[in-house]
């Protein structure tokens, strides 16, 4: 079964308040610390059920979603539709896979999802060719960990990332690093126990 069909099953029930409640988080932080305006043309890939598209959506001129998963974009579609937003256009797209026409893109976002990428390194490479000079991106993910925080790796291509390299990705992709920080941990239980799981936030800019 491929990804997107795994995220169709639970896509349903995917939201929670933690989850939703780290998107606007995210958005808060991407707000402090880059000029975003509403000229900002964004590109998210993976964007599930749309929740940071939903919160970033009034700073910028036009958000394009991509995802895998019909599921988690019905879902999104139906937010969108809910709340009026009128400058969010979503597409079910592996962008890895197909090309998009537009580029030039202000800034790319990417929550959660490089560590089903097989290959990061050269997917950073890749994503750079959408943006604009001066552009952004910025990637949200799991730092290093024991394999531990997914109940089921199928589809789990790496188990968190260092922050040195991923510096080193970006720098042989020919992007600058603006800013590396914690933003949150995730708490799950594992065998009677609380566990911690760190989430970076790192962004580069395209030279």
């Amino acid at each position: 079964m491929d990804i997107g069909k795994r995220f169709d099953k639970v896509a349903d029930r995917y939201d929670t308040s933690d989850k939703i409640e780290r998107s606007k988080s995210f958005v808060q932080d991407l707000l402090k610390i880059l000029p975003i305006n509403k000229s900002f043309k964004v590109l998210d890939i993976g964007a599930g059920t749309g929740n940071v598209d939903v919160f970033l959506s009034p700073y910028v001129k036009e958000i394009v979603a991509l995802d895998l998963s019909e599921g988690m974009l019905d879902v999104f579609r139906k937010k969108i539709k809910d709340k009026g937003i009128k400058n969010i256009r979503i597409y079910k797209k592996d962008l890895f896979s197909e090309d998009l026409q537009e580029k030039d893109f202000d800034l790319i976002i990417t929550s959660m999802t490089f560590h089903h990428l097989d290959n990061p390194e050269e997917s950073l490479k890749h994503l750079k060719k959408y943006l604009k000079k001066g552009g952004y991106i910025a990637v949200i993910d799991l730092y290093k960990e024991d394999g531990t925080f997914h109940s089921d790796n199928t589809d789990v291509k790496h188990f968190g990332f260092d922050e040195k390299d991923i510096e080193k990705w970006l720098e042989t992709s020919g992007l600058e690093k603006v800013d590396y920080r914690i933003v949150y941990s995730i708490k799950k239980e594992r065998e009677g126990k609380i566990r911690e799981y760190p989430v970076f936030l790192i962004i580069a800019i395209k030279k």
